[in-house]
């Protein structure tokens, strides 16, 4: 789909909408043998923490402290299909799979089998975190052997030669990985029951992924256990009582009883799995974690995401709540921050230090994903009586959520901000009673999300010039209204707003215009460095991400129709680069700012629901993989025709629902929400 009047329909938007590895060439080759030379041969031994032994429960926490541990964290269990020449969606070249490994052994993860992570038993060094990998289908890419001289050895190309050269050339690592197979695992049909004996021999665990690949959809106990079953009997021809203690789903095809993927029987055979394994986007929660089904456990897919490694995205995002090891089998340390989500009768004992750092609250993010608000104005936000008309909606159950301006289009910030480039020039203004309408906020149970405008701040280029995009020519862009996105100057003033509005209280905060401005592909922008603007923008989000730390709710708004366009539309705004860093991006997906033609109507604005469905899914394309959610700006306002009233927005929230997303904000240039008392909201 194109769209047509891009230019036209950004300025549009401004007006109406908130815009808001190391490459290891040549592993050497591992000859096939009864006794394996690599030192780390035990896929679940690891090198053990140079850290001195610590007995004393204080020194416990007090090692605990120091390292950050935390065994109620997330834990990424990876998923590979094929391991071959050319990168693709189920693809991994050898190099990007070795660019994989190296990743995860440069941020402190180590390898350990599925197995332990389903029995709670993971062995690890102190301060280590626990990776676990998987792969699905037994392609021959994932285990192949080569005949050469009378010599058969394992191809160095191949997940498992992989493994297990960057396991020797790393001591500590491990190798461990679970292999769901099929009938015919990994082709080469001669060598299938000596590569099951060679996995079992080297510590790599076999898992059932059925005997035919057959999706279980709508499938009986009795045709389940018949699947499983046959692969069980299957392996064991090669490795004789073998059981396979984990079930990986054939695309995630759900049986008539769920239960039947975890035991059953059939022809006087029996078989039960410790765990299920799903096809989904997250990371896994620790197996002490309340939350926890070994039912249910959830993988993370490695490929190429739209130039960027999806392992990258995903270790990002967990970095503040990843699992870290005490380094002890017998004892549970977590931070006292995470008591809530401790499970009943983990089999340890348990071990609670104090933990200086904060965490995002479960209930904020509860609250996050439940979030059914409007825009305020800070001038809006000035008057008590104007605030109680917002406030009669919240008591009506019609929303739950304030997105208020802290700097807003014009570069004024609604209150006297304390950070320092704001009193250097003086953008604050005394206009909100800003922390006394936060703790209202709280009071009444609304949750808050700071806007703050970013590269649109017209008062910022009064105050120092030199910041302005201007034209070839020298003159402005866009009358003056817009700074650099390459100054760190720019980058640091509102980082430093953000920082400084979750100390006033905002539960979260948002970003908005966050591109470059609109038909100014060759303009002169001060601090350019090089960078592609795609970068650019994905960079400061990166920067914002690491200053305010992942213990805080991060929003950015987008142009909705970005996610139809092959590039940036020259502002740099392209969401599958820009997700990885915030906890929800909120696409402004206004039907009146649609094209003819778009979704294949004549007037788009027509088609409120049609619009923002096809509007999320095209969306949830791009930004699926990147764990970062959807939250919709809503249009509340009219604009040609129809004019919008309750029907027209109520059939914009449906869209949302049956999506699966429930939580959105409704923009009216206005603030006037007098539509919102006939919304039905769930």
């Amino acid at each position: 789909m194109r769209f047509s009047r891009i230019k036209v329909h950004l300025m549009i938007a401004a007006i109406f909408a908130v815009a808001v590895t190391f490459v290891f060439a040549g592993c050497s080759q591992v000859k096939v043998s009864s006794t394996s030379a690599n030192p780390a041969e035990s896929a679940g031994k690891h090198e053990q923490s140079n850290t001195k032994p610590v007995e004393n429960p204080e020194e416990i926490r007090i090692a605990a402290k120091k390292a950050g541990v935390n065994e109620l964290g997330l834990v990424p269990i990876l998923v590979y299909h094929l391991i071959g020449d050319k990168e693709g969606r189920w693809i991994r070249t050898p190099e990007n799979f070795r660019r994989d490994l190296q990743e995860l052994y440069e941020r402190n993860y180590v390898l350990v089998p599925l197995n332990d992570y389903l029995s709670g038993n993971m062995n690890l060094p102190l301060g280590k975190s626990p990776a676990i990998i998987t792969f699905d289908d037994s392609t021959a890419g994932q285990f192949r052997l080569l005949e050469k001289d009378g010599q058969t050895t394992v191809d160095p190309n191949c997940a498992v030669g992989i493994l297990r050269d960057f396991s020797a050339k790393h001591p500590g690592f491990g190798h461990a990985a679970t292999f769901f197979i099929n009938a015919q695992p990994f082709a080469q049909s001669q060598f299938w029951q000596k590569k099951l004996q060679m996995l079992n021999e080297w510590g790599f665990e076999i898992g059932n992924h059925t005997y035919n690949h057959k999706n279980l959809k709508g499938m009986t106990p009795v045709q389940v256990a018949d699947e499983i079953i046959k692969l069980q009997e299957h392996i064991q021809l090669a490795v004789p009582g073998y059981q396979p203690r984990s079930f990986a789903i054939v695309q995630d095809g759900l049986p008539v009883s769920y239960d039947a993927m975890m035991k059953g029987n059939i022809r006087e055979k029996e078989y039960k799995h410790d765990g299920v394994l799903r096809w989904a986007w997250s990371a896994a929660l620790s197996p002490f974690d309340k939350g926890y089904d070994p039912g249910r456990i959830q993988r993370i897919q490695v490929f190429q995401d739209n130039g960027r490694s999806s392992l990258v995205n995903w270790l990002d995002r967990i970095t503040a709540k990843r699992y870290v090891s005490d380094g002890r089998t017998a004892t549970l340390t977590i931070p006292d921050s995470s008591q809530d989500k401790l499970k009943e009768n983990t089999g340890k004992e348990l071990m609670i230090y104090k933990k200086d750092e904060t965490k995002l609250n479960p209930d904020k993010e509860q609250q996050a994903s439940e979030a059914k608000g409007v825009h305020v104005t800070f001038c809006y936000a000035s008057s008590k009586a104007r605030m109680d008309t917002i406030f009669a909606l919240a008591d009506k159950k019609k929303l739950n959520t304030v997105q208020l301006d802290v700097k807003d289009e014009s570069g004024r910030i609604g209150y006297l901000s304390q950070v320092k480039m704001a009193r250097e020039i003086g953008s604050g203004r005394k206009m909100m009673p800003i922390r006394e309408l936060l703790a209202d906020f709280k009071k009444r149970g609304i949750y808050s999300i700071a806007r703050i405008v970013i590269f649109r701040d017209p008062f910022l280029t009064q105050k120092k010039p030199y910041l302005k995009v201007r034209n070839q020519d020298g003159s402005s862009v866009l009358k003056g209204e817009w700074v650099s996105p390459y100054s760190r100057e720019v980058w640091d003033y509102n980082v430093d707003l953000a920082i400084e509005a979750y100390e006033l209280g905002f539960d979260e905060v948002q970003f908005d215009y966050i591109r470059f401005p609109e038909g100014a592909r060759t303009a002169v922008y001060s601090g350019k460095d090089g960078k592609q603007r795609v970068d650019v923008i994905a960079d400061l989000l990166q920067y914002a991400r690491n200053k305010i730390g992942w213990d805080k709710m991060f929003s950015t708004t987008i142009f909705g129709f970005v996610a139809h366009a092959k590039d940036d539309l020259g502002i740099g705004q392209r969401p599958e680069r820009m997700a990885p860093y915030v906890d929800y991006i909120s696409p402004m997906i206004y039907p009146s700012h649609y094209s003819r033609g778009n979704y294949g109507f004549s007037n788009p604005n027509a088609h409120p629901y049609e619009v923002v469905d096809g509007s999320i899914k095209d969306l949830n394309r791009l930004i699926e993989s990147t764990g970062c959610r959807i939250r919709p700006w809503l249009q509340a306002f009219s604009m040609g025709q129809p004019r919008y009233g309750p029907n027209e927005v109520q059939a914009q929230i449906k869209a949302t629902n049956l999506n699966d997303i429930n939580t959105w904000l409704l923009w009216h240039p206005g603030v006037n929400y007098a539509l919102a008392s006939a919304l039905k909201v769930r």
